[in-house]
């Protein structure tokens, strides 16, 4: 090196000291403003820990020159945002059912928008509320090459929750040139999902809501369902409930226990790419090396009738809190025949704490004993009994389901839309409507979805107007014992199941193997299971229903059963204990539209009171009969 250059370097480093040493700050503030904004990771725990930031680092870099925070909301900049930053909403950059705009355009707008390949930005946006956006800019924006983008943790909603500063008054920043570097590997494309959705090495996150996955069609998308193989996790899934992202164990479990490993290359999609967006920056805070996001979505998928898609058979019998709302608020929403409809929020009890605290306007509390309770002693009476009296809870005889499904106002027209706190308790009501021939709905995630699609709360009762009502009985979907009883005993002479049949067991393990009853009624003393029983997990959380209380995804358990030789092409007799949680399972092969489906009235009746030498139940106390066949322990090696 030249002596000369040795001088110049010498001289400056000496201003530079100089300079940091002045105007009555430290070294190390000096310091910090030269090296750039200095933004502190929400978790080092995230293997890109740096991608996610803190408020508060924020907070302590405003006015920082060299940090650019981009607001993705989609409203409420004018009323309030984070001082200086820019308003910058996503649907400018794209064309749904295209995707992203050529990239001479994205960088012209970019460039306007004060932002170059270099600088450091943040992104925020109101979490759940914007579907996303954050998280679409910060791919968009890596997709250009840009190397210093940030998403700060708990966005709007916890800036504003901690007080910190607002600004209402407009800002801008200075135009400069921007110059993309097209990273081509994060934009994923219909051909390349196409040719890797069936590789063992690739997955697929749908990042959209239950009822868009099962097939209902929401915001103009040409066929309903999902892409094959595709996993489904919501976006909304990915917030703690103060709106910041989930700490690293639990995203790794929710990621990992659905397949999404990070050896894997993972592409994210929903509708038009926006949540999808915000799926790929989780990926990236997660350390996964091959994520990208499929920009143009459902939108241009569904638009190709080449591409394939996937949906359950019977996906309207489940329904979402929007399809309810436009039926409350008078419209005609897809499926509905337009013939009148109930909604009953369905419980153990003649009253219901959960009713009297809230629920859906119109609906009127459906108590289960409707469909279960009898009275031993006057068989014949159609009206529900007091607990005393509840000795059987099989399904009631037809005369009596048709004469309480009158009084409850159900006509032979009607839609019922069920939903209750306990999903187990809703199904069992679904599947006597469906006995019964009626045209019943399941609302999934219950009173809650309702409230959190801006239903309105009624806590005012209503009582049922009652209507005449023909019962259509479809003994397809009841199993009865002594056809149980065959399959046992086939079970028995022949050690493996009667061909075409399965007999499912959603109890807890310990009751299936025997090892508790499961139930404090002094009448079922018996542990075990039936013969040839196979057990497919517990038929409640969380095998079969979500944390927040919506069904789990059907393909998951779909793929739960394949593993247990649960198939489509063979009868399905699922049984528990008393006939609930076994109508839980039964619901998703009824949404699956799997052909032949049968819930029987369970473990009680098969250990307690049936009568084997006179098939028949005994009704006024239990029977025991020792030559019922039960097995315990767990079966095979």
């Amino acid at each position: 090196m030249k002596k000369g250059t040795i001088g110049r370097a010498s001289l400056l480093m000496a201003i530079c000291v100089m300079l940091l040493t002045g105007c009555g700050s430290s070294v190390e503030e000096k310091l910090a403003i030269v090296s750039g904004p200095h933004l502190v990771p929400a978790s080092k725990e995230y293997p890109n820990a740096d991608l996610l930031v803190t408020p508060e680092s924020v907070q302590e870099n405003l006015g920082n020159d060299d940090l650019v925070i981009i607001d993705a909301r989609g409203s409420g900049y004018e009323a309030g945002h984070v001082p200086g930053a820019v308003s910058m909403k996503y649907g400018a950059f794209f064309t749904a059912g295209v995707g992203l705009k050529d990239t001479a355009t994205l960088e012209e707008l970019l460039g306007k928008a004060g932002l170059t390949r270099t600088s450091t930005i943040v992104i925020y946006d109101n979490t759940t509320a914007s579907w996303g956006a954050a998280g679409r800019i910060f791919w968009m924006l890596e997709y250009l090459g840009c190397t210093d983008v940030h998403i700060m943790n708990g966005g709007w909603d916890k800036w504003a929750a901690d007080g910190r500063p607002v600004e209402t008054a407009g800002h801008t920043l200075p135009e400069k040139k921007f110059v993309a570097r097209v990273k081509s590997s994060v934009r994923a494309t219909s051909d390349r999902i196409l040719s890797r959705y069936q590789d063992s090495d690739f997955a697929i996150i749908d990042a959209r809501t239950d009822e868009e996955f099962i097939g209902w069609q929401l915001y103009g998308e040409a066929r309903g369902g999902h892409i094959p193989g595709a996993v489904q996790i919501p976006y909304a899934w990915y917030y703690a409930t103060d709106k910041t992202v989930l700490n690293y164990a639990d995203l790794k479990t929710l990621l990992e226990s659905r397949g999404i490993t990070r050896g894997k290359e993972v592409t994210s999609y929903c509708t038009a790419g926006i949540r999808s967006g915000y799926v790929y920056f989780i990926l990236r805070l997660m350390g996964y090396t091959r994520a990208s996001n499929y920009d143009a979505s459902m939108f241009e998928w569904t638009a190709d009738v080449s591409l394939p898609m996937e949906k359950a058979a019977n996906y309207s019998r489940m329904v979402h809190a929007g399809w309810v709302k436009t039926l409350v608020d008078g419209g005609t929403p897809p499926t509905y025949s337009g013939n009148g409809y109930k909604i009953f929020e369905c419980s153990w009890g003649p009253t219901s704490s959960a009713y009297n605290s809230g629920h859906i306007p119109g609906a009127v509390h459906f108590d289960t004993n409707n469909v279960e309770a009898r009275n031993y002693l006057d068989p014949l009476n159609p009206f529900p009994v007091s607990d005393a009296n509840e000795i059987v809870w099989d399904l009631v005889a037809d005369s009596i389901l048709e004469a309480r499904l009158a009084a409850m106002g159900i006509s032979n027209n009607t839609t019922v839309i069920v939903y209750g706190n306990s999903g187990s308790a809703v199904t069992r009501v679904y599947w006597a409507l469906r006995y019964a021939g009626v045209d019943v709905r399941y609302l999934n995630g219950g009173y809650q979805a309702w409230l959190a699609n801006g239903g309105a709360a009624e806590t005012s009762a209503n009582l049922p107007v009652p209507a005449l009502f023909t019962i259509n009985p479809q003994p397809q979907i009841k199993a009865l014992t002594p056809e149980v009883k065959q399959y046992a005993d086939y079970f028995r002479a022949n050690g493996t199941p009667l061909p075409g049949k399965v007999l499912v067991d959603v109890r807890s393990r310990e009751e299936y193997a025997g090892e508790i009853v499961g139930y404090d009624d002094p009448n079922i003393t018996r542990k075990g299971r039936i013969p040839g029983a196979v057990w497919a997990y517990n038929g409640g959380k969380p095998d079969y229903m979500d944390a927040d209380g919506t069904l789990r995804s059907y393909t998951e358990v779909r793929g739960m059963w394949q593993d247990l030789g649960i198939t489509a092409d063979k009868t399905l007799i699922f049984y528990c204990g008393t006939g609930w949680r076994s109508t839980l399972s039964f619901i998703y092969a009824d949404l699956m539209g799997f052909p032949n489906i049968k819930n029987y009235d369970s473990w009680y009746v098969w250990s307690t009171y049936w009568d084997s030498s006179t098939e028949t139940i005994h009704r006024d106390a239990p029977y025991n009969d020792p030559l019922m066949p039960i097995d315990t322990g767990w079966p095979g090696p």
